[in-house]
């Protein structure tokens, strides 16, 4: 194999690898609670009348994270305390994190559910939330 054809050929795969590393799912970082404040609102329903809620997306951001579940709806521009129902049901926070590291929303959920957020492909946006 020549120098040249070498060189193309780690670069192909580096800019795989790199490309790749982008979407991978990501966990979430657990936290306390979702801080206080006035925060755009996507809602999730729980059909099954087990809670009345699935998960409640709390964007610092417009439209900066995507909830990737079934029946999600606007909630309007609210704060974690209009929702007294998901902080008293047992609830989780999870801090979802751009690659910047800046918070670009806080997501709860019941403490059973399983959390994980990628990349959009093909550079479609933000963050997807599931």
């Amino acid at each position: 194999m020549t120098n040249s054809l070498q060189v193309l050929v780690v670069t192909c795969c580096l800019f795989g690898i790199v490309s790749c590393a982008s979407f991978l799912p990501d966990t979430p970082l657990r936290v306390d609670r979702v801080p206080p404040g006035r925060y755009h609102v996507m809602v999730s329903a729980d059909r099954t009348g087990t809670f009345k809620y699935n998960a409640l997306l709390f964007e610092t951001t417009t439209a900066a994270v995507t909830l990737d579940l079934p029946t999600v709806e606007p909630g309007g521009v609210a704060s974690p305390e209009d929702y007294p129902s998901a902080l008293q049901a047992g609830f989780v926070a999870y801090e979802v994190r751009a690659s910047s590291g800046a918070v670009q929303a806080y997501l709860l959920v019941p403490a059973q559910a399983r959390v994980t957020v990628w990349n959009q492909p093909n550079g479609k946006g933000g963050l997807v939330a599931a």
